[in-house]
């Protein structure tokens, strides 16, 4: 990895939830690992690149600190202008290398290395462990993402070609470009061939045609890329005073979450560690995130379950059609990436309309059960309303897929549009950057076409509802937006839009208040 590549095509820096510490405590106390409290943590990020992962923890979560240590001068210069826009003064992002950083670092309640130890020559690669080992807190927990054999192979076929493709590209925008050009002459040369690998090559070409280009450069085109076997990960830990706690997506742990064939063909198999590198290989993994603690902690296999009970949760899943409460049918409850989740208990759908309605508030599971109860007992599903035990278990299947969030403690959030809506100061400095995005109270991120970051940047609290629709009309009117119609008057098409817009940007818990 070097700094010039991530300086002239800098990382798409944005939140990502399975590195929040919210997420990390909880999969940590089900292990019986006693993780800080998120509220009063100290999070180090090897790698933040323009600090999208942890400026957004920072400034929503105040009573964190945070420490970012990032190699690319542009980006360290792009986090720090963000943080002292925004005045905080619980996170600090500084240049330098991680194979040089050490001790004077100090102790930290949770590390992160997202998008890192693949990517890194080998020296950096132990280095990273080696400080895993000595700045992790006694209760400490690390995540680690990482490409993952035996699925990376295919994946690996593609980089293989575009390395060889580019090879007389002197420029990371060159290389780029001479990867499109590769792209072409496969689609072309592919056209109409139904072998695995053609239909693979145009599945992941279509993707990489979508995607960030720094996501295409520095996964593909970069001198580093090591995939690893999850049993050597695991061992490398291991030499290193560590131990591998689970995934981030806790679902890879179970068989039976992968099919009952799974469940029953690995069953045999009762070392975790053992198991979980054939479920690798049943599932053709090809990436993993990888959660590591001290190797002396005592970690709890089984799950503490009564923890669980004890978090509060988050959600915004929407029922494909109307729910039925009155009977025990899968349904499919849909989040806005698209992924669809079959929901069957009357209870558990009752719990999670709940949570969408309240979103993005974190509801504890006793006061989730009661309203999920009381949504039952109105709609004459009497009969179903004291299953709480069905509703804990679903609700356990959705947290192991990442469909539902937990925390510590409630959270409650304004999400009424004011009458003069205005973003939060984070949301408005991404907007003027014109980042393409917002990062949200969840962190998540509220994607920004043209529209919509036009419409952002003028949410400073100075125009009402009906003066920013006229804003807007008038931005497109005089051909600065485009705007499909669809036969209906401009004016009213962007007043929808408009309106549709700062409900999500309410809902995401992006304003300021009213």
């Amino acid at each position: 990895m070097t700094s010039d590549s991530y300086d002239e095509i800098p990382y798409d820096s944005t939140p990502f939830a399975e590195t929040h510490p919210d997420h990390l405590w909880a999969l940590a106390r089900l292990h019986g690992v006693a993780a800080a409290d998120p509220a009063g943590a100290s999070v180090l990020e090897l790698g933040c690149a323009g600090g999208g992962n942890i400026v957004p923890l920072a400034y929503y979560r105040p009573g964190t600190r945070v420490l970012g240590i990032e190699r690319s001068a542009g980006q360290v210069a792009a986090a720090g202008g963000l943080i002292r826009r925004l005045g905080l003064a619980n996170i600090e992002v500084r240049q330098g290398d991680i194979g040089e950083v050490g001790a004077e670092l100090g102790r930290f309640d949770y590390i992160v290395a997202h998008g890192v130890y693949s990517w890194v020559p080998e020296p950096v690669r132990e280095h990273i462990l080696v400080l895993c080992r000595e700045l992790l807190s006694e209760n400490g927990v690390t995540y680690i993402s990482y490409n993952a054999l035996p699925g990376w192979r295919m994946r690996g076929m593609l980089r293989d070609m575009l390395l060889h493709h580019c090879r007389h590209a002197s420029t990371p925008r060159a290389r780029l470009a001479a990867a499109h050009g590769l792209f072409d002459l496969l689609d072309r040369a592919t056209k109409g061939l139904d072998a695995l690998s053609a239909r693979y090559l145009r599945g992941e070409i279509a993707m990489l045609r979508k995607a960030h280009p720094s996501y295409l450069y520095h996964e593909f085109l970069e001198e580093t890329n090591q995939p690893f076997l999850f049993s050597h990960f695991a061992a490398d830990c291991a030499r290193h005073g560590l131990q591998y706690l689970c995934d981030a997506e806790l679902a890879t742990a179970f068989p039976s979450m992968t099919g009952a064939a799974a469940e029953e063909a690995l069953e045999a198999l009762t070392d975790p560690l053992e198991r979980e590198q054939y479920l690798d290989f049943v599932r053709n993994r090809n990436f993993r995130q990888s959660l590591v603690c001290r190797a002396e902690r005592a970690v709890n296999r089984e799950l503490d379950l009564e923890q669980f009970e004890r978090s509060a949760f988050s959600a915004l899943l929407a029922p494909a059609k109307k729910p039925e409460l009155g009977r025990v049918r899968d349904q499919a409850f849909v989040a806005l990436g698209g992924e669809a989740y079959a929901v069957s208990h009357p209870l558990t759908k009752a719990a999670l309309l709940h949570l969408a309605a309240a979103y993005p508030d974190a509801v504890p599971f006793p006061d989730l059960a009661a309203a999920a109860q009381h949504h039952l007992l109105a709609s004459g599903a009497r009969q179903f309303a004291d299953q709480a035990g069905h509703l804990f278990g679903e609700l356990f299947g959705l947290f192991a897929r990442q469909a539902v969030r937990a925390c510590p403690r409630a959270e409650r959030f304004d999400t009424r549009v004011p009458a003069r809506p205005r973003l939060n100061a984070l949301a408005r400095a991404q907007a003027e950057m014109n980042l393409g995005h917002l990062a949200t109270a969840r962190h998540g991120t509220v994607a920004l076409d043209d529209f919509a970051g036009r419409l952002a940047r003028l949410l400073d609290g100075s125009r009402g509802v009906e003066e920013l629709a006229a804003a807007m009309s008038a931005a497109v009117e005089s051909g600065e937006l485009r705007v499909e119609t669809g036969g209906a008057r401009i004016a009213a098409k962007v007043a929808a839009n408009v309106e549709r817009l700062l409900a999500v940007f309410a809902r995401q818990g992006l304003f300021a208040g009213p």
